[in-house]
């Protein structure tokens, strides 16, 4: 296949092929160069080559055609009890009983292009790296931070985390593995299937660290230390994955300290000298170092923490707080985001050039009750105290106009430790559109991955739309599967 053709004038056939794919493509003259299910295949097989975590978790997928915002049914993994058996016992058989597990299809990634006329000339291969490779490139990658932005539902309580933010290092990293490792073992999760994800900074602490790298105690015969490559670990599979949430440098924030010592497990005031707290607002107290919230400030005297500290903490430790900012809904209905908004936010009112970033969570509510946190998935700029950001899954609670009620997330990576039923990716086709339309589309299906390819001659663009698109939800099935690995 050389030469990329197309004709509006055209026939559609559809049907489930009763294999890997749904067919509905247009026929007519001019066409034959384009075939629709080679474009999709070639897509699915670039997409799985560049997601990491999607190719690490359960998934789900069925052939029945959805829309976006319809709910699904997946399943939790049941489990079986032991029972004995006396001489002359009748056997009763078991069931294990696995749990449906309501998904609801909230995310819909695509990407278009225009194939314009002069280029209609160039091979398959060409227009593949010119334009389908760059565009599945970005699918994958919102696939995959979907998927990882979900850590903060296992951050839980103190004891289903390991590590501290920012500290995770060569001389940690050994300890701090082997910390998330007996949290998952006590929680029963199946030593099969186990995964370590790690951010850039989190694997080079890990490679930094001889325990993790000697030839002569891994038996790799030295790959691991010549390569850079980890491999398995502790009995964890181990990846590197550029969308691990992680922010390092650059958040609104600003500095106070403990005015006392605090012994691990501390609850209530934490007498401190921090001015402007607002209630919400993630603070880190340095020595304890856990993605915690303040509940209650006092101005300048005390505050009051979300949880119960995890380490002691020394007089004059040093508080830091992200400060909350604007969010901006002028124009919406009542000038709310309501409820199962998907697109971007408008956040204002913080420092200058101190722009909420990929990776960082992002929280509204200031009680627990009210709270939903998130993750940046996409931050746009808008201007110096302004930027639109996209989170990773649509708004489970209605988010209105107003100062300080958006609360981004500490400095840290939030790496993963878990089982692979942890979390399902769950992938329905979309449908086909109409044959009336003269477009050319198909639906490829691989390794549980749907994915709509649709073409159509656009006279004002000059050139061939190329509409690439996938249907998808994401669920947790297990928060004792996963354990947050703090770095």
């Amino acid at each position: 296949m050389n030469k990329w053709y197309l004709s509006v004038a055209s026939v559609a056939c559809y049907g489930w092929d009763g294999g890997n794919s749904i067919t509905g493509y247009a026929a007519g003259a001019g066409n034959d160069a384009f075939i629709p299910e080679q474009w999709a295949n070639e897509g699915l097989a670039i997409l799985e080559e560049n997601m990491v975590m999607a190719n690490l978790v359960s998934r789900d997928f069925e052939a029945d055609v959805k829309n976006y915002g319809d709910v699904v049914n997946t399943r939790r993994p049941g489990t079986f009890t032991i029972t004995r058996k006396a001489d002359g016992d009748t056997l009763v058989p078991e069931t294990a009983a696995a749990t449906n597990v309501p998904v609801r299809l909230d995310q819909w990634f695509y990407k278009n292009f225009v194939i314009k006329d002069g280029e209609a000339s160039l091979s398959f291969q060409d227009l593949v790296d010119a334009y389908l490779t760059p565009a599945m490139q970005v699918i994958a990658r919102s696939v995959d931070r979907a998927i990882m932005g979900r850590i903060h539902a296992f951050l839980g309580d103190p004891a289903d985390r390991a590590g501290t933010l920012c500290g995770l290092t060569a001389a940690t990293s050994y300890d701090d593995v082997l910390e998330a490792r007996q949290i998952l073992n006590e929680n029963l999760a199946p030593m099969q299937g186990r995964n370590l994800v790690l951010s850039s900074a989190a694997e080079t602490a890990l490679l930094k660290n001889t325990m993790f790298v000697k030839a002569n105690e891994r038996g790799d015969g030295g790959s691991a230390l010549e390569n850079a490559v980890l491999g398995r670990i502790a009995g964890f599979s181990t990846y590197l994955d550029q969308n691990v949430n992680s922010c390092m440098t650059g958040a609104d924030t600003a500095a106070g300290t403990l005015t006392e010592a605090y012994a691990a497990g501390t609850t209530g005031a934490m007498l401190s000298e921090l001015a402007g707290v607002v209630a919400g607002e993630f603070l880190v107290v340095a020595g304890n170092d856990q993605p915690t919230w303040v509940v209650t400030p006092v101005e300048a005297t005390s505050v009051v923490l979300n949880e119960a500290s995890k380490y002691a903490t020394e007089d004059n430790a040093v508080i830091t707080r992200y400060k909350a900012c604007a969010v901006g809904a002028s124009g919406l209905t009542a000038d709310d985001y309501p409820v199962g908004y998907s697109k971007s936010i408008l956040l204002s009112g913080y420092t200058s050039g101190k722009q909420p970033a990929v990776g960082q969570l992002l929280a509204f509510g200031a009680t627990a009750g009210t709270r939903h946190t998130y993750t940046i998935i996409e931050s746009v700029y808008v201007s110096g105290t302004s930027c639109r950001v996209t989170l990773d899954r649509p708004l489970e609670v209605l988010v209105a106009d107003g100062a300080n009620s958006a609360f981004p997330g500490p400095y840290g990576s939030l790496n993963w430790a878990f089982h692979r039923d942890a979390v399902a990716l769950v992938s329905r086709p979309l449908a086909l559109p109409s044959a009336q339309m003269g477009v050319m589309a198909h639906v490829g299906v691989h390794n549980g991955i749907s994915m709509r390819i649709a073409a159509q001659y656009d006279i004002d663009a000059g050139g061939t739309k190329v509409n690439l698109d996938l249907l998808c939800g994401v669920a947790v099935l297990n928060s004792g599967l996963c354990v947050p690995l703090l770095g």
